[in-house]
């Protein structure tokens, strides 16, 4: 294993040159994601759909149906063409949404644009206090503020109006928990994640893996806020919310946007739509592709998971494989969704500060770099409908990126360590220094690691 890098008044170069990467990626499109996520303040396309639903919400009016668009339209005075044709958003997000239907749009997005500023500057406060406590990895709260806000997945949020940087947020305060060996607490952080936007209901596998305690708890947090809502407009709305993201997912599968998706990298590739010119028209063959890496995928992330509960993989950096594996698994995962990684690479970097291999480190820098690719760079090289190179080389960078800081947390999360390369690297000290050490040791837990259920 190669030696930890460690610097005491500066970043290690791999951070560097990752964070430098980043910079210059995020300005290939020069300053338009920063006049874009400015515009966010006064006109975010997305969040008019939320904002005409919790209108219709007031009225005890269904949003998942035709009558979503006119509100749209009465909303924002936009054409009909112009409107949003499906709301796919679970029905707890109109309570989220619900100040909106109390005040004009403009004041609505200004009002949710300072509300996600202050998601952003809470998410760099968790940051900054997440993975091992190591100097040469150190970087303040109000640094970690403005990286976010120079990172296009974040910018890319501010700019629709999405929703991205709230699931990002609900997820770290999840993973903290379970990193604190509080597994409930973790479960009903990832089940109201789960809430605001449905992929994340995946991570109830993981929790069923570790404990059914922790799993009832997921899914009752999740039957509950997903019910408030339905008492008042009905809950004939669930199945009308269900059809609504069926009909959702086949107009947006090829878009060039969904940059994060395994789906829509190979939809673009062998099945096309309106968004994307494929290599050749094969939905059967797309569809076994898929089905064969997502469930390899999974199968990686199940045997950590079990691994974890064997105690020979830290619990937490086997969520954290999970928590890479979102944005891969949601099948219209836009370029905001790459904001839910913000955790991933900040606590692998701490963690390959202190133990790992130089292709760890290196692996990292370049995962950064890709995921963090701009939507405008990626409209300009691939705007639709996009080739089907353009749809792999271009428009999938960031899936690309994802996978491969995927298999670092796998490959970190089943590294082991030995007791003098820890205590070098960490100062610390143990009462058996002949015995070895996993990762489990490195992060530090102040708290024994048996999880309070």
């Amino acid at each position: 294993m190669g030696r930890p890098q460690k610097t005491v008044n500066s970043l290690p170069l791999w951070i560097t040159v990752g964070l430098l990467g980043m910079l210059g990626v995020a300005l290939s499109s020069g300053f338009k994601p920063w006049g874009a996520a400015l515009a966010g303040a006064v006109l975010p396309a997305d969040l008019a759909a939320d904002a005409a639903a919790a209108h219709l919400f007031i009225q005890r009016i269904s949003p998942y149906g035709p009558a979503i668009r006119a509100a749209h339209m009465d909303l924002t005075g936009l054409p009909f063409v112009a409107t949003l044709p499906y709301f796919p958003h679970p029905p707890f997000s109109l309570i989220i949404s619900l100040p909106l239907a109390f005040v004009t749009f403009h004041v609505g997005a200004a009002l949710w644009f300072g509300f996600t500023m202050a998601l952003l500057f809470a998410l760099a406060v968790l940051l900054h206090k997440s993975g091992p406590a190591d100097p040469s990895a150190g970087i303040g709260v109000g640094p970690m503020w403005l990286l976010l806000l120079a990172w296009p997945p974040a910018l890319y949020n501010l700019e629709k109006g999405q929703w991205s940087i709230l699931v990002a947020v609900l997820l770290a305060l999840g993973w903290r928990a379970v990193h604190r060996g509080h597994l409930r607490s973790g479960a009903l952080w990832a089940a109201t994640a789960a809430s605001v936007k449905v992929f994340p209901a995946v991570l109830g596998a993981y929790f069923l893996l570790r404990s059914i305690r922790a799993a009832g708890w997921f899914v009752a947090t999740g039957i509950l806020l997903g019910a408030v809502p339905l008492v008042w407009i009905g809950f004939d709305s669930f199945p009308a919310f269900i059809h609504e993201s069926r009909q959702n997912l086949p107009y947006w599968e090829s878009f060039p946007l969904v940059m994060f998706s395994i789906h829509g990298a190979i939809t673009r590739a062998l099945v096309g739509g309106q968004w994307a010119q494929p290599f050749v028209y094969a939905p059967l063959s797309a569809r076994l592709i898929e089905t064969a890496l997502l469930a390899g995928l999974l199968g990686v992330a199940i045997w950590t998971t079990l691994q974890a509960r064997r105690g020979t993989v830290d619990q937490s950096l086997a969520l954290l494989v999970w928590l890479v594996l979102l944005p891969l698994l949601n099948p219209i995962a836009l370029g905001h969704n790459g904001v839910l990684l913000a955790l991933p690479l900040v606590v692998l970097a701490r963690t390959l500060t202190i133990v790992g291999q130089q292709w760890h480190r290196w692996a990292w820098a370049a995962a950064l770099i890709l995921v963090s690719v701009p939507n405008q760079t990626v409209w300009r090289f691939a705007h639709p409908p996009a080739g089907a190179i353009e749809g792999l080389a271009i428009a999938a960078l960031p899936a690309w990126g994802t996978l491969l800081l995927f298999v670092l947390a796998v490959s970190v999360a089943h590294m082991p360590q030995q007791h003098d390369r820890i205590v070098e690297a960490s100062g610390k000290i143990l009462t058996s220094p002949a015995a070895s050490i996993t990762v489990q040791n490195l992060i530090g837990r102040r708290e024994p690691t048996r999880f309070k259920e």
